[in-house]
C-alpha cells in the first residue's frame, strides 16, 4: 500500500499522508486521488504531494544553476525560430 503525503503548505492536510488510489488527468491536470482514514476519498493536484520525484534542478543542483537545462534547451529553439537559422 503506497501512501502520498500533502506537502501544499496551506493545504488543511498538509503534512499528513494517506493511502494512494489512482492519479489521473482530471479538469485538466494531473491529480491524485487519495483515501481519508474513515475510507471518503478526495483528489489533489499532483504538485501539492510527495507523489511524483522532486525536479532534479532542485534535488541535484540545490538551486545553485541559475539556468535549468530544459529552459536552456527551449531558448535555443525559440532564438532559431526567430533568426530562421541553425544553431550551428
Amino acid at each position: 500500500m503506497r501512501e502520498v503525503r500533502i506537502t501544499h503548505p496551506f493545504h488543511p492536510l498538509c503534512g499528513q499522508s494517506f493511502r494512494f488510489i489512482v492519479s489521473k488527468q482530471l479538469w485538466g491536470e494531473l491529480r491524485v486521488t487519495l483515501e481519508l482514514p474513515e475510507g471518503s476519498v478526495f483528489s489533489v493536484p499532483v504538485s501539492w504531494t510527495d507523489f511524483l520525484p522532486l525536479d532534479p534542478y532542485l534535488s541535484i543542483g540545490g538551486g545553485r544553476s541559475r539556468f535549468r537545462v530544459e529552459d536552456l534547451l527551449l531558448l535555443v529553439d525559440l532564438l532559431v525560430r526567430v533568426e530562421g537559422g541553425s544553431v550551428i
